[in-house]
């Protein structure tokens, strides 16, 4: 059959494809800070939407929906992002206005490449991920609408959902199942439509659905992350697939770990001693599951402008000081990586220096490709300097923002408070009580070192020093809540290791470098580096925070483990559970967009689509008339009671028979003159459809044959429903 002559489409299965075509979009939920673009995003799908609904109901054709739906959201699209170079918006789809519309687009494809994940909202961005969305759905729904190919257009839905899967990012469960239901919905429509039966396409629609619901509810959760420090892996991105390392800051190192391990991200040259770490990012905020970032503004100090420390350096141009220049490789973070000590930094660019992070940002810039030189004193912590800043520590001089002593509600902190104290009963001072959390921690005899682990539970923590097993995130997590419950200012730092030698003061470092350690805030030293993280992965600890040479004081029994709690303790209250988050690599950002809004623009689709079809149906009377064979027979097949509606699928003589044996199920069947005139019109359509020179039946006695059997089979029906009563 022609593609303009094809049975009427299920058009009921577009509202859904929407649906689920949006909700793919939290499927990048850790790739993108999700935003008002998302309204924007729904906008454009209503309106594609709403065309291809009125189209495909006016219309047979297969392709003329798709095509007008594509016309009609590129006329909106346009004054949405297409702007001239004074900035100022095109109304109409004008070729400059098309040309500005595809520059718009083109930008997004840049700023992508070039921007930090999660990628901020920007106009080229949502107009590249509105278009993209878009020609998706229109693609989607002419395979499942037009062509009745729903499973194959499952398989263009399931693509939002990849990096998700291939990254071993969390996303969204409600989102997944809704995306699920609405393919499986799309696939009960297009049987019932391919085989004419509503019934058993309702019935598989409904055991289908209630089954998906059920395997989400089981296995979902587990295969798409539970709790635990971050996202659980499930597969293992090729190395041929980054384009660019990027630090996961909801601290799933294990990528970075093992499939980057190989992966240069920095070179450098210095002729003096190798800095231990390069630091990006600080955290501050635990809930118990994983590591949050807050969003700041960029700040107002230049990065170039003098000596970058959070905390006073009296001794600056005394000290030990060495030039390091940097080449950041394929490391497209927004931070650039420096070494955890005093530093000044020459660099050109939008680079600023947020003093309380101790971190140089970037305004709209990222540091790969970036060139610099850091002039530092590597020499500047010392274990002495640090033993003897328990004055300043005694005197209050620490940081007054509460967070960097808070644990969540959501930790044990009796417990965690109980083995600190055991661990530092001798300790004498803060440097101390680091020292001996810090060489319990590494202790191999107490704590493995492990990449595939993967914790769960709500208090994170306490299933870290049940288990005992972990990698580096686990480790530094830990040390911060230790010290934090004995109230020791504590933070998480991100970055890498300080790499490997390749020539005569040249280093690589690579992606397997990628680190975790905590900070703990010295009043006269500010944030200092430790390292509870076996040696394993990383080496010696750092010099001045050596257990070897700096003697920490640790109770023989507690390192034996011979007097350490083995379990939780016992809590009066149970401990609250944090709610389910999704990483975004900063601070929890919720769409403003719910979920509730997108679905109830479907249903109100599909109702005025129900609408519409049904004020159609009620003035089929006063329609067009049928202009040709094809129409007639088609026509016929709507006005007929549905037992005799035959699928679609059947020949003309095939539908025949089929309309006899349902007049038969009704009654006695069709009478003679009737069941002549179904015939003689069976005859007439197949000769339009496969004789060389068609039907040379007049277009009226087609009408009269087909009104013959109509009407026969509406009085039956009628006679029917007499009867039952």
């Amino acid at each position: 059959m022609s593609a303009a002559t094809s049975s009427r489409s299920p058009w009921m299965a577009t509202p859904l494809i929407a649906v689920a075509t949006f909700l793919g979009l939290y499927g990048l939920s850790t790739m993108l800070v999700m935003g008002p673009w998302m309204r924007t995003v729904a906008t454009a799908l209503l309106v594609a939407t709403a065309a291809l609904v009125i189209t495909r109901l006016l219309s047979r054709s297969r392709v003329l929906p798709t095509v007008i739906a594509a016309l009609a959201t590129t006329v909106v699209l346009v004054p949405m992002f297409a702007r001239r170079e004074d900035g100022s918006v095109h109304l109409l789809p004008t070729p400059g206005a098309l040309a500005d519309l595809g520059v718009a687009i083109r930008g997004g494809v840049e700023y992508a490449a070039d921007t930090v994940a999660p990628a901020p909202e920007a106009l080229p961005l949502t107009a590249l991920i509105t278009a993209a969305t878009v020609a998706l759905f229109l693609v989607a729904e002419h395979l499942a609408v037009s062509w009745r190919t729903a499973a194959s257009a499952g398989l263009l839905l399931l693509l939002p959902w990849l990096p998700a899967v291939i990254f071993q990012h969390r996303v969204s469960t409600a989102a997944l199942l809704g995306a699920i239901v609405c393919w499986l919905l799309v696939l009960a429509i297009a049987r019932r439509s391919a085989s004419g039966d509503r019934r058993p396409a309702v019935a598989s629609a409904l055991a289908a659905t209630a089954a998906t619901m059920g395997i989400a509810v089981l296995v979902v959760p587990t295969a798409m992350g539970g709790l635990g420090w971050g996202m659980i892996p499930r597969i293992d991105a090729p190395a041929s697939l980054e384009t660019a390392t990027r630090l996961n800051l909801a601290l799933d190192l294990r990528t970075s770990l093992t499939t980057n391990s190989t992966t240069p991200v920095i070179a450098y040259t210095t002729q003096g001693r190798q800095p231990d770490a390069f630091r990006l990012y600080a955290l501050t905020d635990f809930d118990g599951v994983q590591w949050s970032r807050e969003d700041t503004e960029i700040p107002g100090i230049s990065a170039s402008s003098g000596l970058l420390w959070p905390a006073p350096v009296p001794d600056w141009d005394e000290g030990t000081r060495q030039r390091i220049d940097v080449q950041v490789l394929g490391l497209a973070e927004t931070n650039l990586p420096l070494p955890p000590s005093p530093r000044t930094l020459d660099i050109d660019g939008p680079w600023f220096y947020d003093r309380e992070r101790d971190e140089v940002v970037g305004d709209g810039v990222t540091a790969r490709e970036t060139q610099y030189s850091v002039v530092t004193n590597l020499q500047y912590t010392s274990a002495r300097a640090l033993r003897d800043n328990q004055a300043a520590i005694d005197a209050g001089e620490d940081p007054s923002d509460p967070r960097y002593v808070d644990l969540s509600p959501a930790i044990d902190e009796g417990r965690v408070r109980d083995l600190t104290s055991q661990l530092t009963s001798e300790a004498e001072s803060r440097y101390d009580q680091a020292l001996a959390i810090q060489q319990y921690l590494r202790d191999t005899t107490q704590f493995t070192y492990d990449t595939s682990v993967s914790p769960s539970g709500g208090d994170a923590v306490s299933t870290f020093l049940d288990d005992r097993v972990g990698y580096c995130v686990q480790f530094a997590t830990t040390m911060v809540a230790m010290a934090r419950s004995i109230d020791i200012p504590a933070r998480m730092a991100v970055g890498f290791l300080g790499g490997s030698a390749t020539a005569a003061d040249t280093f690589v470092v690579q992606g397997g470098d990628a680190h975790a350690w905590p900070e703990l805030w010295f009043p006269d030293a500010g944030w200092v580096r430790f390292e509870p993280t076996p040696a394993v992965q990383t080496g010696a600890p750092p010099e001045y925070a050596d257990p070897g040479a700096n003697a920490a004081p640790v109770p023989e029994d507690v390192l034996s483990g011979q007097n350490v709690p083995p379990g939780p303790v016992p809590s009066q209250q149970p401990l609250p559970v944090p709610e389910q988050q999704t990483p975004t690599g900063g601070a929890a950002q919720e769409s403003p967009l719910p979920l509730w809004v997108p679905i109830s623009i479907a249903l109100a689709l599909i109702g005025a689509g129900l609408g519409a079809w049904w004020l159609l149906r009620r003035r089929g009377t006063h329609r067009a008339a049928a202009r040709d064979a094809e129409q007639v027979w088609e026509r016929m097949r709507e006005e007929l009671p549905e037992p005799m509606r035959w699928p679609a699928a059947l020949t003309p003589h095939e539908a025949a028979e089929h309309v006899e044996a349902g007049m038969r199920v009704m009654g006695d069947g069709l009478s003679g003159g009737s069941r002549e005139s179904l015939t003689r019109l069976a005859n007439a359509v197949a000769d339009a459809r496969y004789a060389p020179h068609g039907s040379d039946v007049e277009l009226e006695t087609l009408r009269t044959w087909a009104a013959d059997v109509v009407g026969e089979a509406r009085e039956a029906e009628r006679a029917e429903r007499a009867s039952a009563r």
